[in-house]
């Protein structure tokens, strides 16, 4: 028998404050990255008059400084700088701004406004097109416009106001998340005071001698892991899926070894099906991810994971958002190659492209949107310079999937084809609609939207039980990793009818 008689000696508050402690930790660990809600988080940096009012008995020591807009001079003057983050586990979309979130300085009005150090800056160049600060001027309102704000962004207002009023109040609805959303301040933080962190740290002392018997059990590895090494290979268009499942995994399975080595989807399956009968060994510890079936490597076992949504991306300052099938057979045919003949501004179409015949996505594209059309001639190696002065068309291309997308995101009239949630993650990209239907997971299984393909993970024969490699393959087709493919744009197939996948 156990005796717990020495612990009633144990000072009940101390062991109050300990357990408070390590609950606000876990809490903030389980809203951080369990719950991953949809936080816009905004602080008040500066919120100060601007001036020096003197005194009548101290006019010889203090200068009145008087501040003009456009030759006026503008009365009660102060200055405001205000920061919003995305502080929350999750990309914010347009439409989770329910009603557009709004800051209000009241007795104030605005007299000049300017975004300042965004990150990215393509976000705060979008921000001050979409904003148009001169609509604000004379107002006591800033309203944000609905915008896409990815986690980790985050740019500042800098504004300057008149009038004699003091605070700043916010409105507006954001939701989304597991658990929904919300726009937060964050007000200045304090630190602790000495004798906190002394008590602090006597209570952790405390607790921690309470629980040390038990922390075998809690820090166990799940009974389904396996150690050892592994690289998976293959398609790039699923590289930044493959990560996260790689890190989910990993955070669990803490002596799983793990790369992520993306070289495109046919380069993958022919570097195992050759690596293969030289060492079986080296083979059995990778695994090759393909958009769609291999093709001639009869040793090698597949396995359909999801489906892969692909997208057509496309510039936003080409202000074209829908394409029909035979537009894009005529865009990338050399029929079409400015936007005004498809009703957008009068830009030049540049065509981004995958490197072939390796990549899976390319093929993919060809297949289901060009009808087996091959595509044109490179015009250009870095996509935003022609090469060939005589050339009636632009058309370049890349190496991978995030090549490509940022290279759409940064060229005027730049137009290329990637999986659907890494598209998503592009500021100045918009996915565009094929013959009047958006890519979607709803409009796949219905099969009404046709740019997609079943995305297979490859093996040399069939793995070893227990092994790294069939762990890691039972954990990508497990409830676990839903999620994560989800985020990704990747439909699972136990989510489609029986037999969607092959």
């Amino acid at each position: 028998m156990f005796d717990f008689s020495g612990f009633a000696s144990v000072n009940l508050e101390t062991v109050i404050a300990a357990v408070a402690l390590i609950g606000t930790a876990v809490a903030w660990l389980v809203d951080r990255y369990v719950l991953r809600r949809k936080r816009l988080v905004y602080r008040i940096q500066v919120d100060a008059r601007i001036g020096v009012y003197p005194r009548a008995d101290q006019t010889q020591r203090m200068v009145d400084v008087e501040v003009r807009h456009q030759g006026a001079v503008v009365p009660d003057p102060s200055i405001v700088l205000l920061r919003l983050d995305n502080a929350g586990g999750m990309d914010i979309d347009p439409h989770d701004m329910h009603e557009k979130v709004a800051f209000a300085f009241p007795d104030r009005k605005i007299v000049g406004l300017k975004v300042t150090e965004a990150y990215p800056q393509s976000l705060g160049e979008m921000l001050e097109r979409r904003l148009a600060p001169a609509n604000f001027v004379d107002t006591s309102k800033l309203v944000l416009p609905r915008i896409a704000i990815n986690r980790g962004d985050h740019f500042k207002f800098l504004l300057v106001l008149s009038g004699t009023g003091t605070g700043i109040s916010h409105s507006g609805y954001l939701a989304g998340g597991s658990t929904g959303g919300g726009v937060y301040h964050e007000p200045r933080p304090r630190g602790p005071g000495r004798r906190t962190l002394l008590f602090g740290a006597l209570s952790l002392v405390l607790v921690g001698a309470l629980v040390a018997f038990f922390l075998v059990d809690v820090l166990k590895p799940p009974d389904d892991c396996s150690s050892g090494q592994l690289r998976v290979i293959g398609s790039t268009a699923v590289e930044p899926t493959m990560r996260e499942l790689r890190t989910a995994y990993a955070a669990e399975c803490t002596s799983a070894d793990i790369v992520i080595a993306a070289n495109g989807s046919r380069s993958g399956v022919r570097a195992l099906a050759e690596l293969g009968p030289k060492d079986a060994a080296q083979a059995a510890k990778q695994i090759a991810m393909s958009d769609g079936p291999a093709e001639g490597a009869p040793e090698l076992v597949g396995t359909p994971v999801a489906v892969v949504v692909f997208a057509v991306a496309v510039n936003r300052a080409a202000d074209v958002t829908a394409l029909t099938t035979t537009q894009l057979r005529d865009i990338y045919s050399g029929k079409f190659t400015n936007w005004k003949q498809l009703g957008g501004r009068d830009i030049p179409i540049r065509m981004v492209s995958r490197v072939g015949p390796d990549s899976g996505s390319r093929r993919v594209f060809r297949e289901k949107v060009l009808a087996g059309d091959q595509e044109l001639g490179i015009s250009s190696d870095n996509c935003a310079r022609d090469d060939d002065a005589v050339a009636k068309y632009h058309r370049c291309e890349v190496g991978t999937t995030e090549e490509l997308l940022t290279r759409v995101n940064e060229i005027d009239g730049a137009i290329g084809y990637a999986e659907l949630g890494s598209a998503r993650r592009f500021a100045q990209v918009s996915i565009v609609t094929i013959d009047k239907v958006a890519p979607d997971t709803a409009r796949v299984a219905d099969r009404s939207y046709r740019f997609w393909e079943v995305e297979h993970a490859y093996t040399y024969k069939a793995p070893e039980p227990k092994t790294l490699t069939a762990a890691f393959l039972d954990y990508i087709g497990s409830t676990k990793a839903r999620p994560v493919l989800e985020r990704g744009g990747l439909v699972p197939c136990g989510d489609l009818p029986t037999g969607f996948c092959g």
